[in-house]
């Protein structure tokens, strides 16, 4: 089979999650399966190499007994840049290139994440368009919902692409539009000779993050319920309504993050009286011991952060959605919805071709 590139025309599509899915899934039909992410934006060290975070928790979840470094060949750091700006001679599509072949040369499936778009790394030549176009390879478009645009992006990417492109998964669309998207848009693909692998829904658990993430987004401390870290959260609440509506207004969230003032007692122990996972108390200050003792006992973690309400309300809202693969039970659920919903038979013929 040859190696297949994830593709997109926009970020946080999802096709690491995509790819993470898609090769679990493979490996227990008994094919074996490899990873690389092209380029990497989250630095770490890891047995004396530099590589990506997310792509080296792929990697571990799939059990990749290749080289770890393989997994990111190129990591976006302050120094690479500061190489390009300097005229340094930092074309680097030959080491991707050479991981490319090294790889597939070992398995029967490679997966190959590529950029954010199909333009991102064409200053270090790992560009996704030119790679897919000079490889013996195929490519699968992985197009987060929007709007009518999302398939101007398909159609698009299909003809700049041509004869290596081998279809187009649809993914994070909302409840609403799905049935819409089955039985109009992915026929009107087809009738572009386009093959449509999956339909996803916007997936909650997939976009949850955990409370250990909200504390290093925000630079937070934690008061109190440190073993609950590792639960997550669905949606975000900011508090600054007036009692009478806050608890008819956190009644309808669940599993929610709430975020305000901390001085404002009043909302954040009618918050810990519904559904809430976490608070974050902006200001800088500790809380009422009120709270707190409310809070212990909901096994509630509190958050306070220097930051103010707007500002941590921007960060978190910023994170959430992105579906970026660090936690395992996202993997638990990813697998799932892909073995169900996947024409991994199809998807397996296509690329066989």
């Amino acid at each position: 089979m040859k190696p297949v590139f994830l593709i997109s025309n926009k970020p946080y599509t999802g096709r690491n999650v995509l790819a993470l899915a898609i090769g679990m899934n493979l490996k227990e039909k008994g094919l074996s399966v490899a990873y690389t992410k092209i380029l990497g934006k989250v630095p770490v060290k890891h047995e004396d190499v530099i590589v990506d975070e997310e792509a080296l928790f792929i990697h571990k979840m799939l059990e990749c007994d290749e080289p770890v470094e393989w997994c990111s060949p190129v990591v976006l750091t302050y120094e690479l840049e500061y190489r390009l700006f300097e005229r340094d001679d930092v074309n680097l599509r030959g080491k991707v290139i050479e991981v490319i072949e090294n790889l597939k040369s070992k398995k029967d499936v490679l997966l190959v994440v590529g950029g954010d778009n199909l333009f991102e790394g064409f200053a270090f030549g790992i560009d996704s368009l030119s790679l897919v176009k000079e490889l013996d390879v195929k490519a699968l478009v992985v197009q987060s919902w929007e709007s009518q645009t999302s398939v101007d992006d398909i159609l698009g990417i299909k003809a700049l692409i041509g004869d290596k492109f081998v279809g187009a998964v649809l993914n994070k669309v909302p409840a609403e539009e799905y049935m819409h998207i089955k039985e109009e848009v992915v026929p009107y693909l087809q009738s572009k000779g386009i093959q449509v692998f999956g339909v996803f829904k916007k997936d909650k658990l997939l976009e949850a993050v955990t409370i250990r993430r909200l504390v290093e987004v925000v630079g937070g401390a934690i008061v109190c319920c440190e073993h609950k870290l590792d639960d997550y959260v669905e949606n975000i609440s900011v508090g600054a309504m007036d009692p009478d509506n806050a608890l008819k207004y956190f009644l309808k969230i669940p599993n929610k993050v709430v975020i305000t003032g901390v001085h404002r007692t009043d909302i954040q122990l009618m918050a810990l009286e519904t559904s809430t996972k976490c608070l974050i108390l902006t200001g800088g200050l500790h809380p009422s011991e009120l709270v707190v003792n409310l809070a212990k006992a909901k096994c509630v973690p509190i958050i306070v952060t220097v930051l103010d309400t707007f500002s941590v309300a921007e960060k978190i809202q910023n994170l959430m959605g992105k579906t970026i693969i660090k936690e395992e039970f996202k993997v638990k659920r990813a697998k799932e919805v892909i073995g169900e919903k996947f024409e991994m038979e199809k998807f397996l013929k296509a690329i066989s071709d």
